[in-house]
């Protein structure tokens, strides 16, 4: 794969448990199939379709750097992206920045009453935000030859009331 992390995040990545890894991983290529609706562009560099790219940041609001779990999940979703696009040494900042709410998403499944995601995609098609929504934005940042390159997500959320 054309996308690396730093070596901080390796190192992190590279702690977790084995199983909790492969589960992460799991978590993430589950997610595939929203990541295909929604299509995300693969990020180029001048000319270059396929170009080496160092994850720079993959933050959330109010939450800038993923837990590792969260992470290697987001790094599975990005995988299993660009492979179902048919370019395995792809990048996709999109797919990572939409990765990054739709594991947020999932993680909260586990712990509560999840907030539902209304809309998710790019904020200048995002619909105006109801009463009872809110919005989370997600970013992915990149370094590639060029220079710094940047998607951004975001999701239309409504919090549900346990009942």
């Amino acid at each position: 794969m054309s996308l690396g992390v730093s070596e901080g995040d390796s190192r992190a990545i590279n702690a977790l448990d084995a199983e909790v890894r492969v589960t992460a991983e799991a978590l993430g290529a589950s997610l595939v199939g929203r990541l295909v609706e929604l299509a995300p562009g693969l990020t180029r560099d001048g000319d270059e379709m396929s170009p080496s790219a160092e994850l720079v940041a993959l933050s959330l609001d109010r939450e800038q750097t993923p837990d590792p779990i969260s992470l290697v999940a987001c790094l599975g979703a990005h995988r299993a992206y660009v492979e179902r696009r048919g370019n395995p040494d792809g990048v996709s900042l999109g797919a990572l920045a939409l990765a990054r709410l739709l594991v947020w998403a999932t993680r909260a499944t586990m712990i509560g009453p999840a907030p539902e995601v209304v809309w998710l995609g790019p904020g200048a098609r995002r619909p105006a935000a109801a009463p009872d929504q809110f919005i989370i934005v997600a970013k992915a940042r990149a370094a590639v030859s060029s220079g710094q390159r940047e998607a951004v997500a975001e999701a239309l959320v409504r919090e549900r009331r346990p009942d």
